[in-house]
């Protein structure tokens, strides 16, 4: 970890459990969790996202076009971990196999942001670049504050009231001319990036603020928000992109450090939004992660492999999913 100052298991990890029928406790990690996406990824199970800011019985299920999820999944945040209630597939179901991947944003303490043109509720860590943001609509061309201190690269945005998958802009995509005008459906298989001015209102993030257009999946009139600002920290956090190549011996991506969890996207074909991480055990061979964990349904596959090595990495198959030739696909993984 020579590019940064901190360890990346003091604000990320990804625990994994065994589901039950009874109330479950995650621990022993170096944090207190304030973000939480769980898959299931032996079983049936729809992704689950939920955060400390809005609290337990305010989800995000991406795979589906929702509103706000209003189940306990998460039944409490503890000082190491978390708490889960029993009996639900999607999050905790006797016998089949959960991954947590969890962030530590500022442990429940949020603050107001008045820098933007529309105010904002942050929860931020300047530390290791991640802001959980709140914000009322305006169905206006508007600024709002995350509170990094540094642009944000990845920005993920959910409409609580609206039924729909939320929105993902990657401002790494250099690829694109204009990166700041594209948005993506996020964890919609058929989804591909493509020109939406009135998601960012044509304009890359700040290291203050981040823009919204008049588009209703951003920015509705009188609409509950909540966005997860991802800013690039050396060492522990990389977004960007690469070009497919069909080789099953590979295409690398280098990050600078060893990812312990990552997701992928095609920009271009209808494939999944598939996550991939070195702890789900059970589901590797020569240090291939085999398991996909889809985030645009309620299965898991074993395609798409990819190999973790010492600096990124590499893409071991010719999967449509990560590795077609000619093919651009958006990722973002994490220390």
């Amino acid at each position: 970890m020579a590019f940064i100052s901190f360890q990346p298991h003091d604000h990320f990890d990804v625990p994994t459990w065994t589901g039950s029928d009874s109330t479950t406790t995650i621990n022993n990690m170096a944090f207190k969790p304030d973000m939480i996406w769980i898959k299931n990824y032996s079983g049936t199970g729809h992704p689950v996202l939920n955060d400390s800011t809005k609290g337990i019985g305010f989800n995000w299920i991406p795979s589906g076009n929702n509103a706000n999820d209003t189940t306990n999944y998460v039944a409490s945040y503890t000082a190491d971990g978390f708490t889960l209630t029993g009996n639900i597939a999607n999050s905790n179901d006797a016998s089949d196999r959960y991954v947590g991947a969890c962030w530590k944003a500022n442990g429940a303490t949020t603050a107001s942001n008045t820098t933007g043109s529309i105010n904002s509720t942050v929860q931020a860590n300047t530390t290791s670049g991640v802001s959980v943001v709140t914000w009322t609509g305006t169905g206006a061309n508007g600024t709002i504050g995350h509170g990094l201190g540094i642009a944000p690269k990845l920005l993920l945005v959910k409409s609580t009231g609206l039924s729909d998958r939320g929105i993902m802009g990657d401002f790494g995509t250099t690829f694109i001319a204009d990166p700041q005008t594209d948005g993506i459906q996020f964890a919609y298989g058929g989804a591909q990036l493509q020109d939406y001015a009135t998601f960012w209102n044509d304009t890359l993030p700040t290291t203050s603020v981040f823009s919204v257009g008049s588009d209703a999946k951003t920015n509705p009139s009188n609409g509950v928000m909540v966005g997860y600002a991802f800013a690039e920290v050396k060492g522990f956090s990389k977004f960007g992109f690469y070009s497919g190549t069909g080789n099953v011996a590979g295409t690398k991506v280098y990050c600078g450090f060893k990812p312990k969890w990552i997701m992928i996207k095609s920009t271009t074909t209808g494939d999944d939004w598939g996550a991939r991480s070195t702890v789900t055990t059970g589901f590797g061979v020569g240090g291939q992660r085999t398991r996909n964990m889809v985030f645009n349904s309620s299965g898991s596959q074993t395609s798409a492999n990819v190999q973790f090595e010492s600096n990124g990495f590499r893409l071991a198959s010719s999967s449509t999913g990560n590795n077609q030739e000619n093919t651009k696909y958006i990722y973002m993984a994490f220390a």
